[in-house]
């Protein structure tokens, strides 16, 4: 007789696939509520059961292991930003604001659907048209220029290496390939709401709903570990979020030009930490003058000097006008005001 006790003999219980991905799902499900920002918990959980349901008819034993595989992966993406990761938070927060993903190519549908296809570059080839541009896409194009692309539209030239005219199959060829190279770069704007939201909790005057989880218990070699998700401090949580704000643009319509302009957040210009930082002292040479500050200030400025105080003057007067409209509104706090 064996004296080995009978839970070792018995088989390791083997779960089916569908057992698996019930499973997997709970655990999504249960890392998403623990995020500390609530628009990405609502829109993370919307995403993943959406998948869920998008992947529930398929037989193939194959595709089902690489979709199961995939999973776990996402599993480990919000296990890593709920320990404290910050780079990981930010990347799923990208997902659910649209700055990446299936919620970005939502976002856009409705504006490449208003593209009306320029004529034929060569009449006998309809697939030749280029594409157009709408005014909402021209001044999203125009806003990301410097940020995350560098001209609207490619550089053709005029004759091709054996001195002959440039192809007009090639022009058509590189026009689209530099128009989806943009639509990859770009992000889509965000609605006014989303976009001030995100403004005020970069100023810290509004604080996030936090999640209603706060504990996770993790099976670790050495047994159950506790350990806390949501080890991100107020400071902390206005840098995340001030890296998703300046990759998103506004769309606005100003009448008095009748033009759509794609507007970044003037909050972004300002000091964002508090004093006593590192920051602090960044910008500043050995005397304690910021540099490139001319110490004559009855010296004319040129050249790059001049762009660049020009810009910074710009910066500012955006950003007090916008501190001014936002306390005609009553968002700003009494504190602030008063100090």
């Amino acid at each position: 007789m064996s004296s080995l006790p009978s839970i070792v003999l018995r088989k390791p219980v083997e779960f089916t696939k569908s057992q698996q991905a019930i499973q997997l799902l709970r655990r999504l499900y249960r890392e998403t509520s623990c995020l500390f920002d609530e628009v990405g918990r609502q829109q993370i959980k919307t995403r993943i059961r959406e998948r869920f349901r998008e992947c529930q008819e398929v037989i193939d034993e194959q595709r089902r292991t690489k979709l199961l595989k995939d999973g776990r992966r996402i599993l480990s993406t919000l296990t890593r930003a709920n320990n404290g990761d910050k780079w990981r938070t930010l990347y799923v927060l990208e997902h659910a604001y649209g700055r990446r993903g299936k919620i970005k190519h939502q976002i856009l549908k409705p504006l490449l659907k208003e593209v009306i296809p320029e004529p034929p570059i060569i009449p006998s080839r309809i697939r030749s048209a280029t594409p157009g541009l709408t005014p909402k896409l021209a001044a999203l194009f125009k806003g990301a220029v410097g940020k995350t692309i560098k001209l609207t539209e490619p550089e053709i030239p005029e004759f091709s290496v054996s001195g002959k005219p440039f192809p007009r199959n090639r022009i058509a060829n590189m026009k689209w390939r530099h128009r989806s190279m943009i639509l990859k770069r770009i992000a889509p704007p965000l609605e006014p709401v989303d976009f001030e939201r995100l403004e005020m909790l970069v100023m810290g005057w509004k604080q996030t709903i936090p999640p209603k989880r706060k504990f996770i218990t993790r099976e670790t070699r050495a047994g159950p570990k506790v350990q806390r998700p949501n080890m991100y401090n107020g400071r902390m949580q206005r840098r995340i979020l001030k890296h998703v704000l300046e990759q998103f643009p506004m769309l606005e319509y100003r009448p008095a030009s009748e033009k759509f302009v794609a507007t970044y957040s003037p909050v972004l210009t300002t000091m964002l930490h508090t004093p006593g930082d590192p920051e602090d002292f960044e910008g500043v040479d050995e005397k304690g003058e910021p540099e490139g500050t001319i110490l004559n200030p009855n010296r004319a400025l040129s050249g790059k000097l001049a762009v660049r105080k020009k810009r910074a003057k710009g910066k500012a007067t955006a950003f007090s006008n916008w501190l001014d409209k936002k306390t005609e509104e009553g968002k700003v706090p009494e504190n602030v005001i008063g100090g």
